[in-house]
């Protein structure tokens, strides 16, 4: 997944245009937030994001400045200007710079996701996120080129609208009908799904014990490890489908794996048949040789390779919630989930949830939600995610009043869009994680406002007395004091009048000034006293901060 930075120095702004990327659909490894130009910089620098969403107008630094910077750090940063104003010059600089677009405000949703569409297209390409290293190699299927696993997948999830290839032209000539299946790896092996220890056999190039030590002993499947059990997957995806099956990467979490299938049957029954037929069986291979649980969800059966395919195969995935509890795993259909899926919303349920978070109830809020999840009310698993995001939009429409746009940092743009619901399992691990959610952002708003400036009366303490370290930066911060990124961010702002990075860059011009005047120490090492890493940026910002360079001010 990619990553993406908001920088608006209008709090409101911001927090406008996060809602609106988390609403778009697209998942994202993270969004983060920036108040000043210079403060998204520093995280530039540190985390090299894929998107860059920036409004022009920002105090000293404009956003059009900070585009041309930030490509010095991150070649190819997929870049987006908003503003205010609709001045032809400044349109005019944002296709100078080779932009994907130029916004104005209000940004529509819809001209949002677009243009989100675009630039993840040009983030795919410059990360090359469809590439993933196992010992040097692809895990994608070698039919695939580059240019084409990216056409594939931003035309699967509905970023492109046409493939410049045929999809037909990658398996046998007389392919008559596709599926799409999604598998989903458990996060528990076998042995710890039905209470027996792993097979002890070398089936598998090493056998299972290989796997199960990578795994460890009831700890779940590693993220460092999963690229090996993926390419055991793959293999035997290979095994049993051979040029009917097509493994590929796609925008979904790391223990999911998305396979096109294809059968040469002129009957569609028998197409189907065939294809489900080995799809039971990749799960009997995996299950006994690799002794993990699988779930997958299969589409239905069409003449085509569609967007319309994976989003069925999502669909009967979500089925797995319809389960109380972790089973050997299973294979879902989409046509189980569509024939149960007429399915009224609980609006009443919805009502009381939202009654009870104004009221502070956080007990009986709680337990509304478990209701609404109830196994025993049908069709629950086939609108999970309905359920599980207007809880969510709930929970932020309700606190954003007290919190501030800070909330929708504190969800995140998983929580919101209701892709974090492919992280888990089962669905007493789903209603465990929203209630902590839950509990984490009731207990932000109905802290006593006291406790909360004490909070940041330490951080600033802690700032003023180790400025001088070159790793302090507001992520640091915020890992640190375990503070949520964005609410630390607009909290500090708010209480002090000036954000975080401002505040150290302060303190570290004014400890150079003292240093000047005081020592004979050299620029450079001066420099480095101060905190910061890079000579040459510390000496654009002292002269941009003092007017003058170091020496000079240390002549006058």
């Amino acid at each position: 997944m990619l990553s993406i930075l908001i920088v608006d120095d209008e709090k409101l702004a911001c927090a406008d245009i996060l809602y609106k990327v988390s609403r778009s659909g697209y998942g994202f490894k993270w969004v983060m937030e920036a108040s000043s130009a210079e403060e998204a910089l520093e995280k530039i620098k540190e985390h090299k994001p894929d998107i860059l969403l920036t409004d022009i107008m920002m105090g000293e630094m404009s956003g059009i400045e900070l585009v041309k910077i930030a490509r010095s750090y991150v070649p190819g940063l997929a870049s987006v200007l908003i503003s205010g104003y609709s001045e032809f010059n400044y349109a005019k600089e944002a296709i100078a710079l080779g932009v994907v677009d130029y916004l104005l405000k209000p940004v529509r949703q819809e001209e949002l996701t677009g243009t989100l569409s675009k630039a993840i297209a040009i983030g795919m390409h410059q990360r090359n996120v469809l590439q993933s290293p196992f010992n040097g190699g692809k895990l994608e299927d070698d039919r695939l080129n580059e240019s084409q696993r990216e056409q594939l997948i931003a035309f699967l999830n509905g970023m492109k609208t046409k493939l410049d290839f045929s999809a037909a032209e990658l398996f046998p000539a007389n392919a008559k009908f596709y599926q799409i299946g999604v598998f989903r790896l458990s996060s528990c092996t076998a042995g710890q799904s039905e209470g027996r220890v792993p097979l002890n056999s070398a089936e598998y190039e090493g056998g299972t014990d290989r796997f199960s030590a990578d795994i460890g002993d009831n700890s779940g499947i590693g993220r460092q490890h999963f690229d090996k059990l993926r390419r055991a997957v793959q293999d035997i995806i290979q095994e049993v489908g051979g040029p009917w099956f097509l493994t590929f990467h796609n925008f979904a979490p790391n223990q999911q794996i998305t396979v096109i299938a294809a059968a040469f049957h002129k009957d569609r029954k028998k197409s189907e048949e065939t294809i489900l037929q080995s799809f039971h069986e990749i799960n009997r291979r995996i299950h006994r040789r690799l002794n993990i649980v699988l779930y997958a969800g299969v589409s239905g059966l069409e003449e085509a390779v569609t967007g319309a395919l994976l989003t069925q195969a999502r669909q009967a995935l979500d089925l797995r919630f319809s389960l109380e509890s972790s089973p050997k795993g299973r294979i879902f259909y989409w046509r189980e989930w569509e024939e149960t899926a007429t399915y009224n919303l609980p609006e009443e349920e919805f009502k009381l949830y939202q009654r009870l978070l104004a009221a502070g109830d956080l007990k009986e809020a709680l337990t509304t939600v478990q209701r609404i999840f109830s196994v025993d009310i049908p069709g629950t698993a086939m609108h999970i995610r309905m359920l599980y995001v207007e809880l969510i939009c709930i929970l932020a429409r309700t606190c954003i009043k007290k919190a501030g746009g800070n909330i929708v940092s504190m969800l995140g743009t998983e929580c919101l869009s209701g892709g974090i619901i492919d992280e888990f399992s089962d669905r007493e691990e789903l209603v465990e994680s929203l209630c902590r959610t839950i509990t984490t952002v009731l207990s932000q708003w109905m802290a006593v406002t006291a406790d909360a400036r004490s909070v940041l009366l330490i951080v600033k303490s802690y700032i003023e007395n180790n400025f001088t370290s070159s790793e302090l930066s507001t992520n640091f911060l915020s890992q640190k004091f375990c503070i949520s990124l964005g609410y630390l961010s607009t909290s500090y702002n708010k209480e002090f009048g000036i954000n975080i990075t401002k505040y150290i860059i302060t303190l570290r011009i004014d400890y150079a000034k003292k240093l000047l005047k005081e020592t004979g120490l050299c620029i450079c090492d001066i420099s480095e006293s101060c905190g910061f890493s890079n000579l040459s940026y510390f000496m654009r910002t002292f002269k941009k901060h003092a007017g003058c360079t170091p020496n000079e001010f240390r002549e006058k």
